[in-house]
């Protein structure tokens, strides 16, 4: 399908080859609401490299890293003993986030200098994350410089919206392809054909499309499943424990 459908006027074209339809805008508007049904997709394309220096958050003067523009959600954040001015520290800590909620973290960031910090273990730490705003809070608390490895599934442009020259007002074009065109084209086809049908009241046509949607997305989570987690740590509670070394939770 990749080969047949390179781009967004060709995905249009398809469509209406399959369909029958001459309705370009019609098709255009099934298209986007196919792409609303695959906002949370999680495909190898969307992962960011949590080792590029452009995926590696800087925290603040409160220890806080700002979300990154281009973030769908989180797979795992992690700490690989940085320091201030980014080097590496043979005493740790080495941190591995997992994601709680932001009352909980207000909360127990209120407290949080009361705590010792984990240091010259030589182990990996369960620490603790939260959104706060528009930004990434962290627990044990971070100092201003500390790096934090940012892994995440990126959001995407959604096909046809208007690209514009560097004077943010004209506009040269439209976007014709993105990662998940490009690596999951089946979303698109029976995401599309399902709102196409469902459109039209053609139920029995809907659901027969809707089914190969769901199909063709549960063969990409059946691989994100395998070993991974899926959409980042979901456990909305940590393990790290302040001043006990003995109950911090071993990776």
């Amino acid at each position: 399908m990749s080969f047949i459908i390179p781009d967004a006027d060709s995905l249009v074209t398809y469509i209406k080859n399959w369909t029958g339809s001459s309705d370009t805008t019609e098709i255009q508007q099934c298209i986007y609401q196919a792409e609303l049904m695959l906002r949370n997709i999680e495909l190898p394309a969307l992962r960011s490299d949590p080792y590029n220096p452009a995926y590696i958050g800087t925290a603040d003067q409160y220890g806080q890293v700002p979300i990154p523009a281009d973030m769908n959600k989180p797979i795992v954040f992690f700490k690989q003993g940085n320091h201030p001015g980014g080097v590496q520290s043979p005493t740790g800590p080495w941190i591995v986030y997992d994601r709680i909620g932001d009352r909980d973290m207000i909360a127990q960031s209120l407290i949080a200098q009361l705590y010792l910090t984990p240091v010259n273990l030589p182990s990996v730490i369960r620490g603790k994350f939260s959104e706060v705003g528009g930004n990434y809070k962290f627990l044990p608390l971070v100092a201003q410089g500390d790096k934090i490895n940012m892994y995440y599934y990126m959001s995407w442009p959604l096909l046809f919206t208007p690209i514009y020259a560097s004077d943010d007002v004209t506009q040269v074009g439209t976007v014709q392809n993105n990662a998940v065109l490009s690596s999951f084209p089946e979303g698109y086809v029976y995401g599309t054909l399902h709102c196409y049908y469902t459109k039209r009241h053609s139920e029995q046509d809907a659901q027969v499309y809707l089914q190969k949607f769901e199909d063709a997305w549960k063969r990409i989570e059946d691989q994100n499943d395998k070993g991974k987690w899926s959409g980042g740590h979901t456990r909305q509670y940590s393990i790290f424990q302040p001043r006990r070394a003995t109950q911090y939770n071993i990776k």
